[in-house]
């Protein structure tokens, strides 16, 4: 095996950018599709849950559900494309890592990094159009915001090393994530508001840390909302998948050469 010459930081680098250009190698929009797709699937979700459910979503008027939706769809798009590419991070680099020493762990969050800016490009295109056509967006609620999108960072960082190395040595893994994130997604408050939750279900949403994470972005942009305590705790939330997620990952990373 041949050690790798570029430090830590350098590489994670130089992964980062890989990720990003390799995502839209061959396209002939490039980055515009970080905002197409999104908008697609917004304009898809407005008129199902807007229109065709209006009832469901109590006082939320089809032009307020879509400021209410796209605050929380970007950032959920963020969290499950970054644990996907970050599941996939090893194995689709195998040659490289069979062939030149260096932290395994860099593909990870080279994965992750690379989504949440492609992502979070998009997202602040998104809330600068939403602002400019006159839907009110709270300033103050910003660093609320960013306190969320860190912990989605952290628990996307956690879960997709977790599931990298799970990938690695058992190829089934991929089958089961992609219907399980799906699913998350309906037990997740993104596509509709927290309060139509019956009472005998709500508290099991609660052990859900992306419910608190897209009730802090809403209550940020729309209610001015600034950090709290609760903030703080949903952060170290984060900290804590993500440390499970990459000491799990370190400790099977020496002998993924054999499983490629």
């Amino acid at each position: 095996m041949i050690a790798s010459g570029p430090k830590p930081l350098l590489l994670l680098v130089r992964f980062t950018e890989r990720e990003i250009l390799s995502r839209f190698a061959g396209s002939a929009f490039g980055l515009i599709w970080a905002l197409a797709n999104p908008l697609l699937l917004l304009a898809i979700y407005a008129f199902v849950f807007g229109q065709l459910f209006k009832t469901r979503m109590g006082d939320l008027s089809a032009d307020s559900y879509i400021v209410f939706l796209a605050i929380a769809l970007w950032p959920w798009m963020m969290f499950a494309d970054g644990v996907l590419r970050a599941m996939q991070s090893v194995q689709a680099n195998a040659p490289l890592v069979k062939k030149v020493a260096f932290p395994h762990l860099l593909l990870v969050l080279a994965a992750v990094n690379s989504v949440f800016m492609v992502h979070l490009a998009g997202y602040i295109a998104i809330l600068a159009i939403l602002a400019a056509t006159g839907s009110t967006l709270h300033l103050a609620g910003v660093p609320s915001a960013l306190l969320a999108i860190a912990t989605l960072y952290l628990l996307a960082v956690g879960a997709g090393a977790f599931l990298a190395a799970l990938q690695t040595l058992l190829r089934d893994v991929e089958q089961v994530v992609a219907p399980a994130l799906m699913m998350l997604q309906f037990l997740t408050p993104v596509l509709y508001p927290v309060s139509i939750i019956p009472d005998a279900y709500r508290h099991w949403f609660t052990w859900n840390p992306l419910t608190g994470v897209m009730q802090r972005l809403r209550d940020g942009f729309l209610l001015g909302a600034t950090p709290q305590f609760a903030d703080l705790l949903m952060l170290s939330v984060g900290v804590f998948v993500a440390a499970i997620g990459i000491g799990f990952f370190l400790r099977l990373s020496p002998y993924f050469e054999d499983f490629l």
